[in-house]
């Protein structure tokens, strides 16, 4: 079984198995979905959390989606200035008005994105999303009181904060993805020289951080987020994330074995990377299942498309082949305009 949650900083809503998913989008007037059916069509739900629609910048301002409520739906979060404002989903193509949630977490509490993180993610099984943010003293966690409301926030872990750690953004990834395999998500925090594994609980608190791979970090091994990127999955279909690296000269995997340890990172394909020609600033790189077989596959999107390398089963992966000559830079999608994951 694969992990079921993983949130990256590039993939920053909890994704499960691949299935038949719909595309949401945060556009100029509002929130618009394309329905994966057999006539896709694009629709606008709800007029706000956009750009003109409620004034929501990207630099400013966080909007994941999340089921807040247990119904097996995906409801809107944003993390707006005042808070964390939600419009639940009414199941039948509309949204509910929305609502500030909890005043926490936004603009006036002194959250911002040059320093802070924010995600949401399951943190205790319960089948409902819960508030994460990276913040000044640490991580911080709002835990779901089981109705779509929200407790106050409190200090999770006195670490991979701002202050608490010196974790900077452009230095220091952090992600959340189940190490484990209790299907509980853990935090995986890429510092200054090492990886650290803090596991969770099971009741919104995390154990101490714990130095899992002294490699693929900006002293140890010489990575930048600029030119890098980073991510957890799972790539053996044990439940358990593995790590991901996208270095010069292609992508290195350091695979978990278990009990709290990893392997030493080793170069898995001669692609991807930045002596390929890849780039952060033009080029996204994923993992996903892409066949439903439990194990991530590599996705890119490239120059001419999106290309992909299929796992192998064991962490290696068979050649790269282009799957999709469209949603490349070369046809015109941006990275700083135009989001593509592969959902």
């Amino acid at each position: 079984m694969a992990s079921e949650s993983v949130v990256t900083q590039a993939l920053p809503v909890p994704v499960d198995r691949v299935g038949t998913a719909d595309i949401v989008g945060f556009g100029q007037d509002g929130v618009v979905i394309l329905r994966n059916s057999v006539r896709p069509d694009i629709r606008l739900v709800i007029s706000d959390y956009g750009y003109n629609a409620g004034g929501w910048r990207v630099e400013k301002h966080v909007r994941l989606v999340g089921d807040t409520t247990g119904n097996n739906r995906a409801d809107i979060i944003g993390f707006g200035g005042a808070g964390v404002l939600i419009s639940r989903n009414n199941g039948n193509n509309t949204f509910g008005p929305q609502f500030l949630a909890i005043n926490d977490f936004g603009e006036a509490s002194g959250w911002t994105n040059t320093k802070h993180i924010r995600y949401v993610a399951d943190l205790r099984k319960k089948g409902l999303v819960d508030i994460i943010g990276f913040g000044d003293a640490g991580v911080l966690v709002s835990l779901n009181n089981g109705n779509g409301t929200y407790a106050a926030s409190r200090l999770a872990i006195g670490d991979f904060g701002y202050n608490a750690g010196g974790w900077r953004l452009e230095r220091h990834l952090r992600f959340l993805a189940d190490t484990t395999g209790d299907g509980l998500p853990d935090i995986v925090g890429f510092g200054e020289s090492s990886v650290i594994v803090a596991v969770n609980r099971g009741d919104g608190t995390f154990l101490p951080g714990k130095s899992v791979i002294n490699d693929l970090t900006y002293s140890s091994g010489g990575w930048r987020v600029e030119k890098h990127p980073r991510t957890v999955a799972d790539l053996t279909g044990d439940g358990r994330a593995d790590v991901i690296g996208f270095g010069d000269a292609g992508v290195y995997v350091a695979l978990n074995n278990g009990g709290g340890s990893f392997q030493a990172p080793r170069l898995a394909i001669n692609d991807f990377g930045f002596n390929q020609g890849w780039r952060v600033d033009q080029h996204p790189r994923f993992v996903a299942d892409l066949n439903r077989d439990g194990r991530g596959d590599i996705v890119g999107f490239g120059g001419a498309g999106v290309y992909v390398s299929r796992n192998n089963g064991d962490g290696t992966f068979q050649p790269t082949v282009l799957a999709l000559k469209d949603f490349g830079f070369e046809q015109g999608w941006r990275v700083d305009k135009h989001p593509r994951y592969p959902r």
